[in-house]
Formats: C-alpha cells, structure tokens, sequence
C-alpha cells in the first residue's frame, strides 16, 4: 500500500521580523496604495499565512503604526528628560526623532503617522483613532517636558506651547519626506527648540514681573 502524503508543516517565521517589512511596505506607499499583494510579495508569505498572523490590511497597519510609535518613543522620548534645560531636551527629541524618519536610508520616509496615516483618518475610524492616541500622547510629553522645566509656567500655555512643539515635528516629518537634507533638517531642529524654549522664558519672566 502506497504510503499517504503527509501536510507540509506551515513555514515558521519571526513575526517581528515580518511586520518591520510590512512596517516599511506601508511606510513607502502609505495604507491605501498597498495591497495585499504588495504584502505578500515584500514578507514572502502568502495572504492567508498574513491573515492567519496579523489580520486584515487594517490590522496590518495598526500593528506596523504601533510599532512605529514604539521607535519613536524609543528614540526620542528620553531626551525629554535629563537634559540641562529645556532647548537642549527639545533639540534632543527633534534630533531623536529625525533618526527615526532616516534611519540608514538616503531618502527619508518621514513619519509614518504624519505623511500616510494622517491621509486615512477622515476614511477610517480605526486609523483616525490610532492617529488621535498618538498625538494625544505626544502633547502629553512635551507638555510634561516643559512643565519639568518652566513649572510656574501655567497650564494652558503649556499645553499650546507643547502643541507648537509637536506642529514643527510635523514640519520635520513633512520636509524629511519631501527630500530635505539632514543638515537642513538638523539646523530647523535646533531653531525650532531655541524657538520654543525663548517662548517658555519669555513666558516665565513677564509672569515673574
């Protein structure tokens, strides 16, 4: 009697390894212009194998931009804290974060969040969601920051000054995605925490008068 056919074992792969590619596919072409078959070809796997790991398209991205932000807050939070004033802790983040959008590429992709995401919120709620957590959190840091740092400071302007910060992270995001040089990025970094730092003491003192 012929023996029978025995199933192959499903191929076993680091799923973590797997979403940084998935991460990147999106990264590149944003979440409505990768399809599955985008997916599939990038990680090697076929489309019930990504299913099967990660869920639908939608789930794929809101893992890839959790891990993003997971990198993010890796790399640029923590000079938000330590520095010896807060124009230093600032250009740390901004410095922090430009690593993130380079990475060892020659071309930046800029921020996940900002330069694709941010296109799909109006058209999906799980994104539009996802998107609001991390600019929520990130308000929350920098207010945090400029608080540890110009605690007399009241609330309110903290917050808009934590806004303005986060707005010209945006604005690096954007020119990094654009094509910008480091160095230029680097240069509007540092201005822009000199900025903001200049607005807290000018802050500062006219309440101390």
């Amino acid at each position: 009697m012929a023996a029978r056919p025995t199933r192959g074992r499903p191929r076993k792969f680091d799923k973590e390894e797997v979403l940084q590619k998935i991460l990147k596919e999106f990264w590149i072409k944003g979440f409505a212009a990768t399809s599955l078959d985008d997916l599939s070809a990038a990680t090697g796997l076929t489309r019930p194998s990504l299913y099967a790991a990660y869920g639908n398209k939608t789930q794929m991205y809101l893992a890839a931009l959790q891990s993003f932000v997971g990198q993010m807050s890796d790399n640029a939070l923590p000079a938000l804290s330590g520095a010896d004033d807060l124009q230093a802790a600032l250009e740390g983040f901004y410095q922090g974060a430009l690593n993130v959008y380079f990475g060892t590429r020659k071309q930046a992709l800029g921020c996940l969040v900002f330069t694709t995401a941010i296109a799909d919120v109006a058209s999906d709620t799980q994104i539009k969601k996802a998107v609001s957590g991390f600019v929520k959190g990130l308000d929350g840091a920098l207010t945090q920051c400029i608080h540890s740092y110009a605690p007399h400071l009241e609330a309110a302007h903290a917050q808009s000054l934590a806004r303005l910060a986060s707005g010209m992270l945006m604005n690096l995001a954007t020119r990094a995605r654009a094509g910008e040089k480091r160095e230029t990025l680097n240069e509007l970094a540092a201005t822009s925490a000199a900025f903001i730092a200049q607005a807290v003491g000018a802050s500062s003192s006219k309440k101390k008068a």
